[in-house]
């Protein structure tokens, strides 16, 4: 609860400091009245930041008060070193992209946090996993035309055939 409370809060300093920095964007001699300008954006995402902190509070106040932990109960949280296994991950995918390729580092990154998080591997995993690479890939290099790292290894390949 008393996490929740504090988020809301630093919510609701981030947003009003968001819509602040809004309101200073210049107007272009350009803008119409009734038209969205340059500001709209930040200033609806302001307001959508607002509504989550609002929500969040209220979720936090109208909880149950926290009862007394027995030394056994443990929050759903992950230690450090787990979580700094999961950033080792990250990190390791930043060299497998440029050596390997995005579509097969990808493939290797969800294969590889899917493991750590102790997931049994089986036909599904490598599935998901192949679904995963093969989606973004064609999301940002395809539809979206963001041109992802080809890798070293691909052309080389390319060169035998």
């Amino acid at each position: 609860m008393r996490k929740d409370l504090f988020a809301s809060i630093g919510l609701l300093v981030l947003a009003a400091a968001y819509y602040l920095n809004a309101t200073t964007i210049p107007t272009s001699t350009l803008d119409e009245p009734g038209v969205p300008g340059p500001s709209t954006l930040p200033t609806i995402l302001a307001a959508v930041l607002v509504v989550i902190a609002l929500t969040l509070g209220a979720r936090a106040l109208a909880a149950a008060p926290p009862r007394s932990r027995s030394s056994d109960d443990k929050e759903d949280e992950a230690p450090w070193p787990r979580a700094l296994g999961i950033l080792g991950i990250a990190v390791l995918y930043l060299p497998a992209a440029t050596f390997l390729g995005y579509p097969i580092a990808l493939f290797l990154l969800l294969v590889a946090v899917a493991l750590y998080e102790r997931k049994r591997p089986d036909w599904r995993l490598f599935a998901v996993a192949t679904g995963g690479a093969v989606f973004f890939w064609l999301l940002f290099d395809i539809v979206l035309g963001v041109r992802q790292p080809e890798g070293l290894l691909l052309p080389y390949l390319q060169s035998f055939f």
